[in-house]
């Protein structure tokens, strides 16, 4: 395996997509009128039913393979509804309604944030085969509101090939029982409005223009205020690629701190797939070399549970190859199998685990089946290996057993392909599994319940007419404005405060580091705190500084009597704050009496000046009660240091 810290994305023929799905603000779903609302407690759901789905020809006459695959893994699917947030629709027990206009026209806004040039004239809603059970209706409506976008990633254009707007599916209740043949949802999600942003993968060429590519586009969803914010709002999948790969779509990447892990070990794993093809080769393995000959060796284990085995010719030693960090070629293999056919990858062994060194004993999921040497000789006895095959056994029933074995046995003949277009499941330790084929055209068609909507482009334009600055606009403005870093920027924008920004600097006139400690750092300050300053109290506080009412001195004691009691008048607030009148003569003899508390022997370089200025200047602001301008301080204290130098 390479060494995964130390690759070079550019010369492995590295590219990434991004497919950002996010919900969009609304009152309503996109196809029915029931509310927007999660059930936060599992326990109020107030019915359910259940349904078995199978795959239908696509508008060309062709089954999609990944439905048919979703088809072959025979779920039995239980919806958990509530009347609060669920109807009929939901159940796809009537047609959809039409859908939500306040929703397509965010579609368009947001179009007009990504730069697209080729917006819809027409809506068409199209269906997208889904047969895992997440949508009731075994398809997702879904349509095109524009193309042809970009966003600006470290000097070039990350081009947006087109954004969707489509219904969110169900909520999976029950993940970690992926061996199961029944799985459950809860259906107060289906139906969420949600936004689909996608990006040219070819465009990407190292994971941190990825990342960057994801935070621009939240960007835009944060400054357009059009996304909804909160846990599960946001989802990412990412489809890579490497020179000799293949595509893959790794689902579920919601923390952007993990991408770079993600991406090395995707391309790991692909550069080992690769090499694994082309050792295969080199042994001159054929998928003729392959029999579906499975071997009942029931008899050798202890166990009322059934036991197959099958040889695989020429394959030892490619099993144990190490294609992920911790796991090996076998286990990704036996993942593949635990999904579609249900037999636990606990439940399955092959025969490189018994080498010494075996990175599958000391996986997260070694296998069960406790293969010892007197074991081993027995079943080697039976299959009759020869030096360099290798074999594998599977645990469970014999229908279940014959099911995965054959599967084993299909996705070793894709490995003379090298890595199999697939769509996977993410993990938090930056590896991911199988989750499904990857889905073709076959799976989309037109949506023959609903009409289509006629918009016009002077309607559109309309829409789009006055929208806001565009993130990239707003950092190159407040950078070279006011020197703020790109971290400043994207506070303003995440807890959207830009709007309450420009007022307190263009209308009010203040500082705009001052603005932005008013909208950022207090509040998040006193959110720890569990002291909540709301928007009304932080206005206010802007108008008194603005006034000169008080000062930015002042701050902290001004956040501290309107958070005990936001109703004082200001002239109350005055009085408590106890602000002395000091003359300059005063303010010169408190300044020499700090100057001589530090010492003048300790001043005697630029050096110490800058070192023990702070100091002073605080010493003097807490002798005058805060009620003297910072800057004032400074100028005086700079002074008589200076004499003192």
């Amino acid at each position: 395996m390479i060494d995964q810290n130390n690759l070079d994305f550019k010369k492995l023929g590295f590219h990434a997509g991004l497919e950002v799905h996010h919900h969009i603000k609304s009152k309503r779903k996109l196809f029915c009128n029931c509310p927007t609302i999660l059930e936060e407690d599992p326990e109020n759901m107030e019915y359910s039913f259940y349904r078995y789905f199978r795959p239908v020809l696509g508008e060309m006459g062709d089954f999609d393979p990944g439905m048919l695959v979703e088809f072959e893994k025979g779920y039995k699917v239980i919806y958990l509804a509530n009347e609060r947030n669920t109807c009929t629709y939901e159940m796809d027990e009537t047609p959809p309604f039409f859908p939500d206009m306040e929703t397509i026209e965010k579609g368009y806004i947001l179009s007009e944030y990504f730069h697209c040039t080729s917006f819809a004239e027409e809506i068409v809603v199209n269906r997208k085969q889904y047969l895992d059970g997440s949508i009731t209706t075994g398809f997702q409506r879904t349509f095109i509101s524009a193309r042809d976008g970009w966003v600006p990633v470290n000097g070039k254009k990350v081009r947006i090939t087109n954004l969707h707007i489509e219904e969110d599916a169900a909520r999976r209740v029950n993940w970690d029982d992926t061996s199961s043949r029944t799985v459950y949802f809860n259906l107060d999600r289906l139906g969420f409005p949600l936004t689909e942003i996608i990006t040219e993968y070819t465009d990407i060429e190292t994971p941190g223009e990825l990342i960057e590519t994801a935070k621009q586009i939240g960007r835009v969803l944060r400054i357009s205020k059009i996304g909804r914010r909160g846990l599960g709002t946001a989802r990412q999948d990412v489809n890579i690629s490497i020179t000799g790969g293949n595509r893959v779509e790794i689902k579920g990447v919601q923390d952007l701190d993990l991408f770079d892990l993600m991406c090395r070990n995707e391309v790991v794993r692909q550069h080992t797939l690769i090499e694994i093809k082309e050792e295969m080769l080199k042994r001159g393995i054929t998928e003729e070399d392959f029999e579906h000959t499975y071997v009942d060796v029931s008899h050798l284990f202890e166990s009322e549970v059934k036991h197959f085995a099958v040889i695989c010719p020429k394959m030892k030693g490619l099993f144990g190859l190490e294609v992920q960090p911790n796991k090996d070629f076998g286990l990704g293999i036996f993942e593949k199998s635990m999904l579609i056919t249900g037999i636990p990858r606990e439940d399955q062994y092959h025969s490189d685990e018994f080498e010494d060194g075996s990175i599958r004993r000391n996986s997260d999921y070694p296998s069960k089946l406790k293969i010892d040497k007197q074991l081993y000789d027995k079943l080697c006895s039976i299959l009759n290996p020869k030096e360099t095959d290798a074999f594998v056994v599977v645990r469970g029933s014999e229908k279940q057993s014959m099911h995965a074995l054959k599967k084993i046995i299909e996705r070793i003949k894709m490995a003379l392909d090298g890595v199999p277009q697939e769509t996977r499941r993410f993990i938090r330790n930056g590896n991911s599994e199988f989750l499904r084929v990857i889905h073709g055209k076959d799976r989309i068609y037109p949506d023959t319940d609903t009409p289509p909507v006629v918009i016009s482009l002077d309607k559109i334009e309309e829409i789009i007419r006055n929208i806001g600055k565009r993130p990239w606009e707003v950092s190159e403005e407040l950078k070279s404005k006011y020197g703020f870093s790109q971290n400043k920027v994207d506070l303003l924008i995440r807890d959207e405060q830009l709007d309450s920004f420009y007022k307190f600097t263009e209308e009010l006139n203040l500082n705009a580091h001052l603005a932005f400690k008013l909208l950022i750092d207090i509040p998040r300050e006193n959110r720890r705190k569990e002291n909540i300053l709301n928007e009304e109290t932080i206005e206010r506080i802007a108008s008194l500084l603005a006034s000169e009412t008080t000062i930015p001195e002042q701050l902290n004691q001004v956040i501290s009597l309107l958070s005990r009691n936001k109703h004082l008048t200001d002239e109350e607030l005055i009085v408590q704050l106890n602000i002395k009148e000091i003359s300059s003569e005063e303010l010169a003899t408190i300044v020499k009496q700090k100057i001589d508390f530090i010492g003048k022997d300790k001043l005697q370089t630029s050096e110490d000046e800058q070192r023990y200025l702070p100091k002073i200047v605080a010493l003097v602001l807490k002798e005058c009660n805060y009620s003297i301008k910072g800057q004032t301080v400074v100028s005086l204290v700079n002074s008589f240091i200076k004499e003192v130098i």
